[in-house]
């Protein structure tokens, strides 16, 4: 699930009480609004009106003015009444808004608090303007036509969305042409804000690990592999503070690597399935609390490989989604735990999907006060697709714990990339495709958005420009996706995808 983008808890717990009323004093945003891109279209092409949008709590409707292209601060820009998470929004269009103009660009300031108060300075938002969806590299925000780049180029890395909105980009392998695979042991803090990357601390070499976000803001890394040649796993899991640069150390009873990760609301950590140095299934779950510091290790087994892992709306209940069995084939159990105390305890009732699928994404539709729900997609049919395995078009809901129901049709791929987005919308990039026993990355993007009692739509987006598996996706505030690294096999050469993109989905409403 997309973490929430939260301010301070004290400076909410003041302002809770702001809402518009009469006599309250208005404020006009300081708006930088950033026009340019170091690559693509450019966001102002063609352009003649702009949209300027501000919703937040306590506005019945957003606050709108349209200008041409040519705006104002004081004219354009509306003002606010105090209150809490406020968003400012710039739309563009080719056209006169609500006469037939199109729009082609879009930009989302980050949540910000208007204050009360006489002395209180305006506050100061920033909007890059990005064209919809179009993949482009991302642009520094000092520099907008400069493009900014990793250090290093990714794959089967983690890529985590902090509670500040940076994402942490951790480890992954160095494609190579030859077909040699290093470990990196770096991270990197990506800025949107700025469109920076900064190096972070290392985390000892690691690919196909996971990294869990915990609820004080923290980062756990567990697992994956040291070295491929041969192949050597990391015995160590490691605990982040991305805040102050703190780390801590912990060994893990079971190394393992292609690992599944959950996090519940208490902050418990998960580490279910995934694979021995020798390719064998890594059965015994394990579980960390990082409030103790302590593994557990219940002696409860999943006998299952490439399982993907759901936290239910609810926070504690976990799932375990499909897999390959010990038979070799796709599994289709659905079965669900939570932590009790030193251990866990699943629950007895459970579910199985309509397709056994291995490889899969899962993703929350819906914002939070759409009873949003937990969606399965993509994945293989078989264990081998040299074995006629084929990619999954279906996607299913995972109906409480008991039961799922039919989901809408999706591309045909396994491993994608699957991301929501604040607004509640799933966006899935990437994959892997098959062709007579052979698998390729794929470019196919899928806009997925929920509907109140139907089913809901799915909406092709641009194709990235290169195609990408092991990659990662990560929402960011103003409602785009970046997208790093991965690996583009679709050629049948070996090329790693150097760049980060970033999209702007079209606008939900």
């Amino acid at each position: 699930m997309a973490p929430r983008f939260v301010r301070s808890t004290l400076l909410a717990a003041a302002l809770a009480s702001l809402t518009p009323a009469c006599g309250d004093k208005e404020v006009r945003p300081s708006l930088d609004l950033l026009t340019a891109s170091c690559a693509g279209t450019q966001p102002l092409a063609g352009v003649t009106h702009l949209r300027f949008r501000v919703t937040g709590p306590g506005l019945d409707t957003p606050r709108e003015r349209v200008s041409t292209v040519n705006w104002t601060w004081m004219e354009d820009v509306p003002t606010l009444p105090p209150g809490l998470e406020r968003v400012l929004e710039v739309r563009a269009y080719v056209g006169v808004p609500d006469q037939g103009g199109q729009l082609v660009s879009l930009g989302r300031s980050v949540p910000f608090t208007v204050l009360d108060g006489e002395d209180e300075p305006n506050p100061r938002v920033r909007v890059v303007l990005r064209r919809l969806g179009e993949f482009v590299p991302v642009n520094l925000a000092s520099d907008p036509r400069t493009c900014s780049l990793p250090a290093e180029a990714r794959a089967a890395h983690t890529a985590t969305t902090l509670p500040d909105g940076r994402v942490l980009i951790a480890g992954g392998y160095r494609p190579e042409a030859n077909g040699t695979r290093p470990v990196s042991a770096t991270t990197e803090l990506f800025n949107p804000a700025e469109g920076t990357f900064i190096p972070g601390p290392d985390v000892g070499a690691r690919a196909f690990h996971t990294a869990s976000l915990l609820p004080d803001g923290r980062v756990f890394l567990a697992g994956g592999v040291e070295s491929f040649a041969p192949v050597a796993l990391q015995s160590t899991a490691r605990l982040l503070d991305p805040t102050t640069g703190a780390r801590s150390e912990f060994t893990h009873k079971v190394a393992r690597y292609q690992h599944a990760a959950a996090v519940d609301a208490e902050g418990h950590v998960a580490l279910v399935s995934g694979r021995a140095a020798d390719g064998s299934t890594a059965s015994e779950m394990e579980g960390f609390d990082a409030t103790t510091g302590l593994f557990v290790s219940p002696g409860m087994q999943v006998h299952r490989t490439d399982v993907a892992l759901a936290v239910r709306p609810d926070g504690m209940n976990i799932q375990i989604v499909g897999g390959v069995d010990s038979l070799k084939k796709a599994d289709t159990d659905v079965s669900a735990f939570r932590f009790s105390t030193d251990s866990f305890m699943f629950l007895a009732a459970g579910t199985d999907l309509r397709v056994g699928r291995q490889g899969a994404a899962v993703a929350m539709l819906g914002r939070a006060d759409e009873s949003p729900e937990l969606l399965v997609m993509g994945g293989f049919d078989g264990a081998d697709p040299a074995e006629d395995a084929r990619p999954v078009g279906s996607s299913e809901f995972l109906d409480g714990v008991i039961s799922v129901r039919e989901g809408p049709a999706l591309m045909p791929r396994s491993n994608p990339c699957a991301v929501t987005l604040p607004d509640g919308r799933i966006v899935v990039l990437g994959g892997r495709g098959t062709s007579i026993g052979t698998t390729y990355a794929v470019p196919w993007v899928e806009l997925i958005t929920p509907h109140a009692g139907a089913q809901p739509t799915v909406l092709g987006l641009s194709l990235m420009p290169q195609p990408r598996v092991w990659h990662t996706c990560s929402a960011l505030p103003d409602g785009s996706v970046l997208v790093v690294g991965g690996v583009d096999d679709s050629t049948g050469e070996i090329r790693a995808n150097t760049e980060a993109l970033v999209v702007m989905p079209p606008p939900r409403d």
